[in-house]
């Protein structure tokens, strides 16, 4: 089952980092991320090409879930796990048109009729967010959800929730406890001076759940 796939730490790649974006790949993994989203806003379609491909190597070298962000074109060409996409970018229908039945379809959500529209389309996972502030990759305009809408959502849906938007550790066991499957975690792991360090901080918050 596709849903069963959806757990854990979750993080997004991104040229614009300024990192090795490959070497960061191998790193955050190696500290216990599970789903990896590849976003790119900057390059050619050529190089996302490059970029996607090799990102995906080292995903599938540790089976981990490589998602490509915004386009199913992308996600279609270099066979990713799946596709993300916010409300303005390709539509679910044109996803599933061109992407096999096994392919996972997620899409970020800022409010319960964004949700419900979501959640009648039959997608795989239900991003929720800006869950606190952040001004991470264009959420800065977002409102913020708070754990509210993942609490409302869980008692709807038994679709996978993936929490985005200003998670850190003094707020993770929180927004997990609300109702989450995943936490997308960025900068939190991205951007510190050992993302490998950082990713394992955040997984054992699932490990922990799991022991209760």
């Amino acid at each position: 089952m596709k849903n069963n796939l959806i757990n854990g730490v979750y993080t997004i790649i991104d040229p614009e980092q300024g990192s090795n974006i490959f070497q960061l790949t191998e790193h955050v993994i190696s500290g216990g991320v599970k789903i990896i989203q590849y976003r790119d806003k900057i390059n050619k379609v050529s190089q996302k090409i490059i970029n996607a491909n090799k990102i995906k190597n080292i995903c599938d070298k540790y089976n981990i879930l490589f998602i490509v962000n915004d386009s199913a074109d992308l996600a279609k060409a270099v066979d990713s796990d799946g596709v993300h996409i916010g409300q303005n970018d390709d539509t679910i229908k044109y996803c599933k048109k061109i992407l096999s039945k096994e392919k996972i379809i997620g899409t970020s959500n800022n409010s319960m009729q964004e949700i419900y529209k979501s959640i009648k389309a039959k997608v795989d996972y239900l991003a929720i967010g800006k869950v606190f502030e952040t001004n991470t990759m264009g959420k800065r305009d977002r409102n913020i959800v708070g754990l509210d809408l993942i609490t409302e959502t869980k008692k709807i849906t038994n679709i996978p929730i993936v929490a985005i938007g200003g998670i850190n550790k003094n707020n993770a066991e929180k927004v997990i406890k609300s109702g989450a499957h995943s936490i997308c975690v960025v900068s939190e792991i991205i951007k510190t001076s050992n993302p490998k360090l950082e990713a394992n901080y955040f997984k054992k918050f699932f490990d922990n759940e799991k022991k209760i």
